[in-house]
């Protein structure tokens, strides 16, 4: 995220201070270890159809003609930024912690190129994936650091395993861009949604069921509470805000401990992503919020010690909702995947368009050095805690 918003907000990486709250391993746990999942053995009643990554899926079936040899290419001449989404996507599922920084920096240098220059005439030129990744890589990296700049510059172990880790995801596009263009797509990478859902479901009970025990001293609440502290302390003059993205459960964790087990906490800017804050809030799961008198005009109104809220959604995340007709001051925003039903809830961080968006959307947030209103002449703001779905 830092290789995005960086730039967004004119200052280096080495300014921000990024803390992921991960909160998975004190949350639900299977005395079965998933056994309640099918697993594929089971006596089936239609046809088989070959399991494969949502997002794949999805992008090629919108793109027909992609399941010739170079699917990455054609996607490519329709958008570059989807065939850059598609293919960063697709490799990260496989990276290395190690190779994430050196991905995520090709991606923002890949993303500006394609903003810079959406149509290159040489797209027209190529007919082969490898050809089109070297290529990309090589105008990109023009664009960043200029026509003079040497292969040394950009060598190094790290960067020659992220460039691999594409290479090997141009392989797998290309393998399964076949059976992804034929129908059947419904099943699609059904099992590991399957397996997301029910982790998801568990963490809502075991979050819900620590919070009626213990309060603001539930394991769940307490991990994420501390990240944001973490988060405020490490404010600088050059990291001067603090900004929590949450995802999924990750948000109503942060909403009900800011409006209520922890409302002495604060942030300039939360962005929840793919979440339900909105549905929790009408079925009375938040002890701050108060039913309607009048759902079509009564609204939740807005936290004092929340700056800004952007809510970000896939209209294909059966997860996701939509804030702004439920609580004050509360920003929804519109991002298509392109993975589909069965992925788009687990596809909004792998897309580098995403990335650019975000910061884009935070960097136009005033500065404070707390939470609340501020002259809109501030300096942008940086970013501190990342909330998950704990997984």
């Amino acid at each position: 995220m830092s290789s995005f918003l960086a730039p967004a907000l004119g200052v280096s990486a080495a300014a921000l201070t990024v803390v992921d709250a991960y909160w998975g391993d004190v949350a639900s746990t299977f005395a079965w270890e998933h056994a309640s999942l099918p697993d594929g053995g089971e006596e089936r009643f239609g046809v088989v159809t070959p399991e494969d990554w949502p997002a794949l899926g999805f992008a090629l079936a919108a793109h027909p003609e992609t399941a010739a040899n170079a699917p990455v290419s054609a996607i490519a001449r329709t958008s570059l930024a989807d065939a850059i989404d598609l293919l960063w996507a697709v490799s990260a599922e496989r990276a290395q912690a190690a190779e994430a920084g050196e991905l995520a920096e090709l991606a923002a240098a890949a993303v500006s190129y394609a903003d810079h220059l959406p149509d290159p005439m040489w797209l027209t030129e190529v007919a082969d994936d490898r050809v089109f990744l070297d290529r990309l890589l090589s105008r990109s990296r023009e664009r960043t650091h200029g026509a003079d700049a040497t292969t040394e510059t950009f060598g190094g172990n790290r960067r020659r395993a992220a460039v691999g880790r594409l290479q090997e995801g141009l392989a797998r596009i290309a393998a399964a861009a076949p059976r992804a263009a034929t129908t059947g797509l419904v099943s699609v990478g059904r099992s590991r949604t399957h397996r997301a859902v029910s982790r998801f479901l568990g963490d809502v009970l075991s979050y819900l069921r620590q919070r009626e025990q213990h309060g603001r001293d539930g394991a769940i609440a307490r991990v994420v509470a501390e990240a944001i502290e973490e988060g405020d302390r490490a404010r600088t003059v050059a990291d001067p805000r603090l900004v929590i993205v949450a995802h999924s459960m990750g948000g109503n964790i942060v909403y009900d401990l800011l409006s209520c087990l922890r409302s002495e906490l604060a942030c300039d800017t939360l962005v929840t992503v793919g979440s339900q804050v909105g549905v929790f809030a009408e079925l009375d799961l938040f002890p701050a919020v108060i039913a309607p008198g009048d759902p079509s005009v009564d609204r939740v109104p807005a936290l004092p010690n929340v700056g800004r809220w952007i809510n970000v959604f896939d209209p294909d995340d059966v997860m996701a909702f939509v804030v702004g007709d439920i609580f004050d001051n509360a920003e929804d925003y519109r991002y298509s995947t392109g993975a589909g039903l069965l992925g788009a809830h687990s596809a909004y961080f792998l897309r580098p368009s995403f990335h650019r968006l975000l910061a884009a959307r935070v960097a136009g947030a005033p500065t404070t050095g707390q939470a609340g209103p501020s002259d809109a002449g501030d300096e942008p703001s940086t970013a501190a805690p990342r909330v998950g779905p704990g997984r």
